[in-house]
């Protein structure tokens, strides 16, 4: 048994009924296994701008977890955060998410720590900045960074690409030095489902939901959960279910869901705009966010799940935590290919998919779908597998089971192999000659 330290977001059984997000799922990933290999956890979880939970911890977390709500952003959070870590002594520190890990280089601690990047920082950046057409802040996120990637002592990520761009960002850092030759720095941790039932989930009798919003029993939806970012491809989105609604009169569109980020002409407000244009307005039913309690039902009462992504570097370094959920959900999946996951389903029959852009090619996947409305069962079935598997929580996070169980400090980190303070103007008085030298005479030296 280790007592671990685990900053990250609040689980969604903390908030069951505000808008969760990826940042929730991914704490509960990390936060339950470690619960079931019997570990102490202390969870010091929030996020800015998010209410303190008032509900209970679940009961089989008792005795296990020592919750304490931090009100990061907020007056007084560090000294909290500090706080819980001294009175709890732990003999490891897992940080889960970008801020979280960023937080937790504020704490005064020798212990060692594991850094869970969930998404590649700098993609996410270049998109809202590319919304925003400025690059303020950039430089900011670069030396947060550095802070990160300078205090931790094993990383994830959520994906082989992502894994790929921390071993590069931590030789920027230089954590690459001969100390940590052959050691493994960085891990990927893929998006994992929730303990789930071994036996396929049975469809309910009845569509609770979503017969008061005119989906009829007989009617075939599909159905969009989660966030309409910067990278949401809304235009092919709009014309491979047009397509596919005028090839499969039955298909509905069901959207539960909202744009992630304020601000005018934003991707969701654009797929507004252009439903209410549509000769099948009344097939599509947009349902803005709805509670995390409500999920299980909505993926139930659902055909397909859908996720399409324009291509760029979030796509390719990032990933797509809604695909996970659906799938564990019981509900068989279409998908644009891009993200790693996108392409982890095809290879194992547990998704059908389309290129970026194509909307003919979603229309068609859409429609024969619901035209043939069997073949979504053996679809739905396989997926379903996956997830309780090879995706499941348990086995994505081998790599961090394992290191909590002996955690140790990075070898650049240990004592005996920290750099002296004489060493270390050294060094920046050579690297200050060298720079000096190739300005004035262009040669290296």
């Amino acid at each position: 048994m280790t007592k671990v330290l685990l900053i990250g977001f609040n689980p969604p059984q903390l908030i069951r009924d505000i808008k969760i997000e990826a940042a929730h799922y991914r704490t509960w990933q990390f936060l339950q296994p470690l619960i079931d290999d019997g570990h102490q956890i202390c969870l010091c979880a929030g996020a800015r701008g998010e209410s303190t939970p008032r509900v209970s911890l679940p009961e089989a977390w008792a005795g296990q977890v020592d919750y304490h709500p931090i009100p990061f952003g907020q007056r007084g959070w560090l000294q909290q955060l500090q706080a819980a870590h001294d009175a709890f002594q732990p003999v490891c520190i897992v940080a889960v998410n970008y801020f979280q890990c960023l937080y937790a280089t504020r704490l005064k601690t020798n212990k060692p720590i594991w850094m869970d990047l969930y998404g590649e920082i700098f993609t996410l950046i270049q998109a809202a900045n590319f919304r925003t057409q400025t690059d303020r802040g950039l430089q900011t996120t670069i030396d947060f960074v550095r802070q990160i990637l300078i205090a931790g002592d094993a990383f994830s990520g959520c994906s082989l690409p992502q894994q790929h761009a921390l071993v590069g960002e931590l030789g920027m850092a230089g954590r690459l030095n001969r100390h940590t030759f052959g050691f493994e720095f960085a891990h990927t941790v893929l998006p994992g489902a929730p303990p789930i039932p071994s036996t396929y989930p049975a469809r309910p009798v009845a569509r609770t939901l979503l017969d008061p919003v005119g989906v009829a029993k007989e009617d075939f939806v599909v159905l969009w959960c989660g966030g309409y970012n910067t990278w949401t491809d809304v235009d092919t989105l709009f014309a491979g279910l047009e397509q596919a609604m005028l090839d499969a009169p039955s298909l509905h569109y069901v959207s539960v869901g909202s744009s992630t980020y304020s601000g005018p002409d934003n991707m969701y407000e654009r797929f507004c705009n252009q439903v209410k244009q549509s000769r099948f307005a009344e097939r599509f039913h947009l349902l803005g966010w709805r509670p995390w309690s409500e999920m299980q039902q909505f993926y139930a009462e659902s055909d397909v799940g859908i996720n399409i992504d324009a291509l760029h570097y979030e796509t390719i370094y990032g990933t797509r935590t809604r695909l996970v959920e659906m799938i564990a959900g019981g509900l068989p999946v279409v998908t644009s290919l891009g993200a790693e996951l996108s392409y982890l389903l095809q290879l194992r029959n547990a998704a059908l998919t389309f290129e970026v852009g194509d909307w003919r090619g979603l229309a068609a996947q859409l429609a024969g779908l619901a035209n043939q409305p069997e073949r979504c069962v053996a679809l739905a079935h396989t997926a379903y597998d996956y997830a309780a598997k090879e995706l499941s929580f348990t086995e994505t996070t081998q790599p961090v089971r394992r290191w909590v169980r002996e955690p140790k400090h990075a070898p650049d980190k240990l004592p005996e192999h920290r750099i002296t303070m004489s060493r270390q103007l050294e060094y920046r008085a050579r690297k200050a000659l060298r720079q000096a030298i190739w300005q004035v005479m262009g040669a290296d030296a």
